[in-house]
């Protein structure tokens, strides 16, 4: 046995425990803190918590609008029901199926349901469009040789997109809310 081979497992020793003692130094906020810096703008002790019910979302035309809608409703106004809103936002969402995998018969058995959403942040009192921005969401999800497992699937695959693409789409409208003033 060489030397070399004798010192590689203090070292490694060494260096675990040198982990062991700084690592846990080595963290962020508390995660349900109490502190206005970690407190979501739109919870309950938020700085935005003046909004809830305040901000309406356009009525939609498709039911995919509508599942993203009902989604972002809820985010947004924590399920208070929306009275002499100060905002609008004006969404618009689109779903594809894309195919993936395909069987010898032609049948799919992988696809990609794909939702797009675009919304202009309105403040009603003076119609001025505050924030226009797009997100996207992609869930993948299988299809199999019974039309309603398959129906269902797909079916699963819009809604957890819808939710998806209402978590990214909060983000944004928070903090240009947050920007305007609120």
């Amino acid at each position: 046995m060489s030397s070399s081979d004798r010192v590689r497992p203090r070292a490694i020793l060494a260096c675990l425990a040198i982990a062991v003692a700084v690592l846990p130094a080595c963290t962020a906020r508390p995660l349900y803190g109490t502190d206005s810096a970690t407190v979501s703008a739109l919870a309950p002790e938020g700085r935005l918590a003046a909004l809830r019910g305040r901000i309406a979302i356009s009525e939609s035309n498709t039911r995919t609008d509508q599942v993203v809608r009902n989604a972002l409703l809820s985010r947004l106004n924590q399920g208070t029901r929306v009275s002499q809103p100060l905002y609008e936002v004006r969404l618009t969402v689109t779903g594809t199926e894309t195919g993936l995998a395909i069987e010898a018969g032609g049948v799919l058995t992988s696809s990609l349901y794909r939702m797009n959403g675009s919304y202009q942040l309105v403040r009603l009192s003076d119609g001025q469009v505050i924030d226009t921005q797009r997100r996207n969401s992609t869930v993948p999800f299988d299809r199999t040789s019974q039309q309603f497992q398959s129906q269902r699937a797909l079916l699963d695959a819009r809604q957890q997109a819808a939710d998806d693409l209402a978590a990214k789409l909060e983000i944004p409208i928070v903090r240009a809310l947050q920007a305007a003033g609120r």
